[in-house]
């Protein structure tokens, strides 16, 4: 492995080298210049392209559309960029002034596709909508994830955990596994990445895509569904996201850019507490009470409290009675995110390069958790003869944290603790966290025989993360004529991992102290073939054909071992233990090897034919099955071109497509055959155990069919853009594991069994209502809306278990995907609640309370230019769905919440009927609120309509007009104030609903589980180059 990176670094190191090189040998060729300009306003055209025809030799124009070219006289140029009608100009003197005419935006866009090729967006029979790296870097998200939220039609995006380097879920199109995670392939210059999340005991260390840099991106595509992924194989079920990094630009010399944003992040929504009733129960408290606020009311009377003092608390220390309204507000500290990022980049008609550098520090909302990340990226290109060029791609990533925190329902989280700690507990007297006497050993709390001091466990209780990660690639490219050329790429990702929990002596749950030490390693190497042929063969007619294969290795390596007791308190070493050593190991390896062709015939650059085909040979499948065909084929028509529409029709533009795909999803490793598992040891002797599942030699891949159809039109001089689609999804072959007679000696068996469909409509409208010289409004719309259905499952089977929390997700057959079931009230005839002895009765069935996903989603943003101040809002909307707050139920249940006030002073009476002599009548039981909010939360009482709006970003600054800056080494410098999550309307009550639940490594969506509060953030944003 050592070898394979010096390897990789070598080729790095000689090709910056040769980039560099590049600029102080310009060759023997005479030099040209010129400058490019729009036709209409006469000014330069930045970043058009200029090539001598049939070569790769090729600039790109300066800010002021300069340029310097070795050329030959006579050399016949392609000048080209994106907006403007392409020319063919002869270089017949040293200096040429080139003048471009605007064209249809439509007829020049470029974007990037599977497998890295790029095609104009007219020419794709499919849907794949694109969003620019710098949209990223100025109001920014330390998860690139998040920063898509709102931005693209049909991909929705979960928050996690809202913790500091916390996971984010992206889903694109809905759901259509029952296995898998559903969450789409990431591809980051060709080369496919990890998105795995990672977490353990209860610690979200955050998804591996949300790492990825935003200063170093220039785009990324989205591939939504199969027909676009299809060059993706087993790989492409779930939708692809396409990531291209920056790159130097040729004939540019040297430039420099800086970007720095600097933010504080602030909580955005607590739950409003009750501040009328203290600690305890039944209305009284003493000294060891748990952390219920059913206690006395807070009056100002004289009370004993456990002081740390005095250990064990038994006289405490007399204080008044009082609410402390702002302890849990108090603990909570103001985040702050600082984010510098460097670029040197240039490049001339021979090579490429750019160097970048990012450094990320972050502290977070809870005391004592952080996150620094450096990330360096290089990226270089030469071109060693008109015919052989070659490239190279590397990001570093290295991300630490000395702390971050526990999350969901357990005495080590701090939102858990908080619910559980009466109204009057001071911050100030947590804040000094050990008894007096005993510091290192004994922990002082209120609800000390329950809790964890919430200060204790984030100063002492750590749960460190240290991660490095490399990805890069390697391409060469060769044009053996004009129309054919080969390229060979091979890439890695590669990371290496390691968790440090401690747990310190008085810990509630670890009395004796614990340190555990998780080390994962993940590889995957990717080494690709693409030979491409490209041939106008009239005037009329043009084809593109490209063919090539693709082998994978995966390697994954994980290793735990735990010191259960610590010897000496503060110690954290595993030589430290007081017992035996409890170690576990994984060890995974999977292999793809692939084959793969597209083809392209184009009639008058208005009609497209698409076809692509790749076959999959999968080492997770049966030797004997383990062979899959993967076809697509789109067609697509721009019909505008055969109307002859006159100068004044209102239509600028119109297309429509249609396209059917067959994708697959793969198994995971090691479902073929059944594998030892190790348990801890019992005394002296090693635990050796068969897994209670059994395993599938004859499993296959999931299949999913689908079918696309779109339209794309165009009005007004393209001030008004509609794109609308509908798509089909059949998935089959589900991999799921069936329950079984557990007198078999094991609990289930995996099969391939069932059916998903999924359909749904995305919409995207763009309007620039005002477009003068000094003013332009730009609006945009993207709205989308899925359905998942579940029409098969095994036989003799109806429901499904998904992974789940407080409510029960399933699958069942004529349901949909993301339906939650939980329990509700027994009800008489007509409807009303049936309550026995003043409390409300649960049915024992289980019930649809409502499904996860929402009914739509839309992304709403508006910028404005004026005279170069800036001002944009992006607004993010999700209608309908249901999300169930553990916070709120629980907090109640706890008597935290104002909500519990009801019936304090005398009783309730539940609403309801209650049976007496046989007959229903209206109940008229009184109990107290203590025991009525006790047993009045179930699934049914804590669902609540999921519909939220949220502020995402805005964003108002100013930026500096270049022509100020001609005498100046300066280019380009603006600065903004930004803001994210700035504001949120939801019916969901103390909870923010854009937020999701953890179970394991599974971000599941619809339901919190003492989730730490999202947060908003204020900041600036200063960018300048040179």
């Amino acid at each position: 492995m050592q070898s394979k990176l010096s390897n990789l670094f070598r080729v790095l190191t000689l090709t910056v080298g040769l980039g560099f090189l590049s600029f102080l040998s310009q060759g023997q060729e005479s030099l040209l210049k010129g400058r490019v300009v729009d036709a209409a306003t006469k000014k330069g055209v930045e970043d058009a392209n200029v090539m001598v025809q049939n070569t790769t030799l090729g600039v790109t124009t300066a800010a002021d559309g300069t340029f310097t070219l070795n050329s030959p006289k006579g050399a016949v140029l392609v000048v080209s960029s994106i907006g403007y009608e392409q020319q063919l100009v002869t270089a017949s003197s040293d200096f040429l002034n080139i003048a471009l005419n605007a064209a249809s935006l439509q007829l020049q866009d470029v974007v990037v596709t599977a497998l890295g090729i790029t095609s104009k967006k007219r020419a794709l029979g499919y849907s794949v909508q694109e969003v620019k790296g710098d949209a990223m870097t100025q109001a920014r998200e330390t998860n690139l994830v998040n920063a898509l939220a709102g931005r693209v039609a049909g991909v929705n995006i979960v928050n996690g955990s809202n913790s500091i380097g916390g996971s984010s879920k992206i889903v694109i199109r809905g759901e259509t596994s029952l296995a898998g995670n559903n969450q789409p392939l990431f591809v980051v210059d060709g080369i496919p990445i990890s998105n795995a999340v990672s977490s353990a005991r209860n610690v979200d260390y955050g998804n591996a895509a949300g790492e990825i840099n935003p200063d170093d991106i220039e785009t990324i595509s989205v591939l939504k569904g199969p027909t676009a992924a299809a060059l993706y194989g087993s790989r492409a079920s779930n939708g692809v996201v396409l990531i291209t990094t920056k790159k130097g630009k040729a004939n540019q010399g040297i430039g420099v850019s800086f970007n720095s944003t600097a933010s504080m992040e602030k909580v955005m929504l607590l739950p409003t507490y009750q501040n009328s009733y203290g600690q305890g129960t039944g209305g009284a408290y003493h000294i060891g009470d748990g952390g219920r606020s059913w206690g006395p009311p807070l009056d100002g009377r004289d009370m004993k409290v456990p002081v740390n003092t005095e250990y064990p608390p038994t006289n405490g220390e007399i204080v008044k009675w009082v609410p402390y309204p702002n302890n849990v507000k108090e603990f909570y500290e103001t985040g702050h995110t600082l984010t510098n990022n460097i670029a040197i980049a240039g490049g001339n008609d021979k090579g490429t390069f750019r160097v970048s550098y990012t450094n990320l520090k972050q502290t977070g909302l809870v005391p004592n958790t952080d996150q620094k990340r450096d990330n360096v990226s290089v990226n270089a290109g030469y071109k060693f003869t008109d015919k052989l060029s070659i490239n190279t791609t590397v990001n570093y990533i290295e991300t630490n944290s000395k702390n971050r925190t526990v999350i969901g329902y357990g005495n080590q989280s701090p939102v858990y603790t908080w619910i559980w700690e009466g109204r009057q507990v001071r911050t100030d007297k947590m804040r000094d966290y050990w008894f007096k006497g005993y510091e290192g050993t004994k922990p002082f709390t209120y609800n000390y025989k329950f809790n964890d001091n919430p200060y204790f466990g984030a100063y002492e209780n750590l749960n460190g993360l240290k991660k490095t990660r490399l990805i890069g690639n390697v391409s060469l490219n060769y044009q053996f004529t004009p129309e054919l050329s080969l390229m060979l790429r091979t890439g890695l990702d590669q990371s290496n991992e390691r968790h440090d929990t401690r747990r310190a002596v008085g810990t509630n749950s670890y009395q004796q102290g614990m340190y555990s030490l998780d080390k994962i390693m993940f590889q995957e190497r990717n080494s690709d073939l693409l030979l491409s042929y490209e041939k106008e063969l009239s005037s009329d007619w043009n084809i593109r054909v490209s063919a090539g294969g693709n082998q994978m290795r995966q390697t994954q390596e994980s290793f735990t071992n735990t010191a259960g007791q610590l010897s000496i308190p503060g110690l954290y070493n595993l030589g430290n233990s007081a017992i035996p050593l409890v170690g576990s190991q994984y060890d995974s390896k999977y292999a793809i090897n692939s084959l793969y062709g597209y083809g392209q015939v184009v009639y008058k650059n208005a009609i497209f034919l698409d076809v692509t085909a790749r076959n999959d040979w999968s080492s997770s499948l049966p030797s004997a099955h383990n062979s899959y065909f993967y076809p697509s084929v789109s067609l697509s028509g721009v019909f505008s071109d055969f109307l002859h529409l006159p100068a004044n029709s209102a239509l600028s533009y119109g297309k429509v497509r249609l396209s059917w795909a067959r994708v697959g999803n793969d198994t995971r490793p090691y479902r073929l055959r059944n594998v030892y598992g190790y348990s801890t040891a019992w005394s002296t002797y090693q635990t050796v155990s068969e897994p209670s599942s059994i395993a599938n030699a004859d499993l296959l891949p999931e299949m999913l069919d689908t079918y696309e159809l779109g339209t794309e039109l165009h009005f007004f001089k393209n001030r008004l853009g509609i794109d609308f689609t509908y798509y089909n999804t059949i998935s089959k072959n589900q991999i799921i594991n069936l329950a079984i007679d557990p007198t078999t000696g094991y609990t289930s068996h995996s099969v391939n069994a069932g059916k998903i469909q999924s359909h749904g409509f995305e919409v995207m409208l763009n309007i620039t209502p005002v477009k003068t010289r000094s003013f332009q409004w730009d609006f945009n719309l993207n709205w989308s809306a899925n359905r998942a259905f579940v029409k098969e499952l095994a036989d003799g089977l109806d429901t499904y278990q998904l992974p789940s929390t407080q409510l029960s997700n399933q699958a069942r057959v004529g349901g949909r995907m993301g339906d939650m079931y939980g329990s509700t009230y027994k009800r008489d005839p007509d409807g009303n609640i049936i309550y026995l002895n003043g409390i409300p009765q649960d049915d024992p069935t289980q019930k649809l309370l409502g499904n996860y996903n929402p009914d739509w989603t839309a992304g709403i943003s508006n910028s404005f230019n004026y005279k170069g101040i800036i001002a944009s809002f992006l607004f993010d909307w999700r209608y309908g769905g249901a999300f169930y707050p553990y916070m709120y139920t629980r907090g109640n249940e706890a008597g935290q919440l104002i909500e519990s006030l009801e019936g304090r002073e005398n009783g309730i009476v539940g609403k309801g009927v209650m049976l007496a002599n046989g007959k229903y009548v209206p109940n008229d039981v009184k109990v107290t609120a203590e025991t009525y909010w006790g047993a009045y939360f179930n699934g049914e009482a804590g669902t609540f309509d999921g519909t939220w709006l949220k502020l995402r970003e805005v964003k108002i600054g100013y930026a500096i007009p270049k022509k100020w800056l001609k005498r100046s080494p300066i280019k380009d410098i603006s600065i903004l104030l930004v803001g994210r999550n700035l504001a949120l309307w939801t019916k969901v009550p103390q909870t923010d609903p854009d937020t999701s639940a953890m179970s394991g490594d599974a971000v599941v969506p619809g339901s919190e589980n003492m989730s730490l509060p999202s947060s908003r953030s204020f900041g600036f944003n200063l960018n300048f180059k040179f």
